[in-house]
């Protein structure tokens, strides 16, 4: 990873093609979609934005060329890469210019906020697109032969699924995001500040506010009915992210103190592996260090 990093710091022409490369290898490995964006902040948070929107430019319209002559639709290729890069490109400058781990994180989860705004705002009601996706993908499913009661527990699924699938998807952009631009910054303490990244991490902690924004939204989705609470949900679902990484940065910070803390932190996520709903406990306890500040907590002798 390390070398990878130098590779792109070496200078433009190298930055532009790990970005594009890793785009292309990202349309059959996905996750490369994260190494990708990475490779586009690392020069951002280290030379500035005006560098990076110039190597976003030559990388989106690299992309349209290879997307013309590889897919035969230049635009979609272009689309693409530029949904891909656009929102790691604006935070990482972000983080540059603020230094603020906390407030660069919030304003990801602020933009998937928006884009599920944006979706309500273009189809008013999201679930009618996403159900009609669902339905053709589970046809065959229910059409299969099976019996009517599995038969009417997939459809009942799936229309539950499809409620709540604007908020997942935004949950699961804000981070993927947020995963390219850690990575980035980690990249950037390696190179540069080795060290810096832990620290930083360590100390994530989003302002009270948000907090309490996501509680709002939480009650209003248990309390209200029908589009309203289907709604909030929605919206609850991206900045609750925000938490999750909180409790994750909390999880680092405790065991980091700790003579055997790194086992301990693989064994936590060795048990995500096999136990996912943890994953709700970790998002449960970045929350709650809102209030309990759980890293300056006195250690229990």
């Amino acid at each position: 990873m390390r070398g990878l990093a130098a590779y792109i710091m070496r200078g433009r022409a190298q930055a532009v093609s790990a970005i594009c490369a890793l785009t292309v290898l990202s349309w059959v490995v996905s996750l490369a979609s994260l190494l990708a964006a990475a490779a586009l902040a690392l020069p951002t948070l280290r030379k500035g934005a005006a560098e990076g929107g110039l190597l976003l430019g030559m990388a989106v319209a690299i992309m349209a060329l290879i997307g013309g002559l590889m897919l035969g639709n230049p635009l979609s290729a272009a689309g693409y890469a530029l949904a891909l890069w656009g929102p790691v490109w604006l935070l990482s400058a972000l983080l540059r210019e603020t230094a603020r781990l906390d407030w660069t994180l919030g304003a990801a989860a602020l933009l998937a906020m928006v884009l599920v705004l944006g979706l309500y705002a273009v189809y008013g009601d999201p679930m009618r697109l996403w159900l009609e996706e669902l339905q053709q993908f589970s046809k065959a499913f229910v059409e299969g032969g099976r019996p009517a009661a599995e038969q009417a527990l997939l459809r009942q699924n799936v229309e539950l699924f499809a409620r709540y699938m604007t908020g997942g998807i935004a949950a699961g952009s804000m981070l993927t995001v947020s995963f390219s631009l850690l990575l980035a910054r980690w990249w950037q303490a390696t190179l540069f500040n080795p060290g810096g990244f832990r620290v930083e991490f360590q100390g994530l902690r989003p302002a009270s506010p948000w907090a309490y924004a996501s509680l709002g939204l939480f009650a209003l989705a248990g309390i209200a009915d029908g589009g309203l609470a289907e709604f909030a949900w929605n919206l609850a679902l991206p900045l609750s992210m925000l938490f999750l990484l909180t409790g994750f940065a909390v999880l680092h910070a405790v065991f980091g103190r700790q003579a055997n803390g790194g086992f301990w932190l693989a064994g936590v996520y060795v048990a995500l592996v096999f136990a996912s709903p943890l994953i709700v406990l970790i998002g449960l306890l970045g929350y709650s260090d809102t209030w309990m500040d759980w890293r300056n907590r006195p250690r229990v002798a």
